[in-house]
């Protein structure tokens, strides 16, 4: 388990998402903003963190529900990610090798953990901002978790089988 994945993590978001970026393995790339994605990366890095998730296809998948349940954003914003060459490049690697069929399974899978999420998400004071004020960054993981009233799942809520696959975390 990682530092930022303890519901009362005393990690700032900045070290949280270092923590999450030292969890990539060496063969994995970290994909990293430019000018193009601006923050839109470490936005989305500091939902992995904030929710308590790795860097696993289902914890991507996982992801998907408590942005959209329980975060606050602009949709053009949040649909410039997958617009990102990297992200496109991945997703067409993640798509040829799982195929459609992959992802039916790979989210099914995952089902029962997404609704839990979204129960949760009604349970938050506040939306958690997907465009990360600067200020959060120096802010404690635990303290942010409070003043929006997120729970993250705890590593036995979080029962599935891997998904294997070429970038899979393991490879």
């Amino acid at each position: 388990m990682l530092e930022y994945q303890k519901q009362d993590c005393s990690l700032t978001i900045a070290e949280g998402l270092e923590c999450y970026y030292n969890s990539f393995p060496k063969s994995k790339e970290v994909f990293k903003d430019n000018p193009q994605s601006g923050t839109l990366l470490r936005d989305h890095d500091c939902t992995h963190v904030i929710f308590g998730l790795d860097i696993s296809l289902e914890h991507e998948a996982v992801l998907d529900s408590w942005v959209l349940w329980g975060c606050s954003f602009k949709w053009k914003y949040l649909l410039g990610y997958n617009k990102l060459p990297e992200l496109k490049e991945l997703n067409k690697r993640l798509f040829k090798e799982l195929g459609v069929i992959g992802f039916i399974k790979l989210y099914w899978k995952v089902g029962a953990i997404k609704r839990k999420v979204i129960y949760r998400t009604f349970k938050m004071q506040k939306k958690w901002p997907f465009k990360v004020p600067e200020q959060y960054l120096s802010m404690k993981i635990s303290d942010l978790r409070k003043m929006h009233g997120i729970k993250i799942l705890l590593q036995e809520e979080m029962n599935y089988e891997p998904t294997k696959w070429s970038g899979s975390i393991n490879n």
